[in-house]
């Protein structure tokens, strides 16, 4: 009972969080945003095709990596409501530029992570900090 009320607290803080990061997202000048529909595996053959062209680019790769360029899921595949742009994987190490970092996004990070890099803008729930500090992933702070 009293798990359940400390979680439901932390997912109302989360949502708060998460708000107020998207909106902060959403104003930030700069920042540009690619619908991306993936319905079936041609969908997804076909956005990593984009991705692909794209990581041959190296301005436009860095404008991925940097957070300047983010991919939501259009149409009916949007994810839930305040959901946070999922971790890029870049070898040992994941990075995050903005947003909130969930246990659940903790979750999801590839085996074989040591590093977290976080931007400035970026939160970790008490949950996060603790699975990535069971996992040994160190957090690293980006300027």
């Amino acid at each position: 009972m009293v798990d359940d009320t400390v979680r439901k607290m932390i997912r109302e803080v989360l949502a708060e969080e998460l708000k107020r990061a998207k909106a902060e997202v959403q104003a930030t000048p700069g920042v540009r945003e690619e619908a991306v529909s993936i319905g079936s595996d041609a969908d997804l053959a076909a956005f990593v095709a984009k991705l692909m062209k794209l990581a041959g680019d190296s301005k436009a790769r860095r404008e991925i990596e940097q957070g300047r360029v983010v991919f939501r899921l259009a149409g009916n595949a949007q994810p839930a409501s305040g959901s946070t742009p999922a971790p890029a994987p870049i070898g040992d190490t994941v990075r995050m530029e903005r947003g909130v970092v969930s246990e659940r996004q903790v979750d999801t990070m590839p085996k074989g992570t040591r590093i977290l890099q976080v931007g400035p803008q970026v939160k970790l729930t008490p949950l996060a900090k603790d699975r990535l500090r069971r996992r040994g992933i160190k957090i690293e702070r980006t300027g």
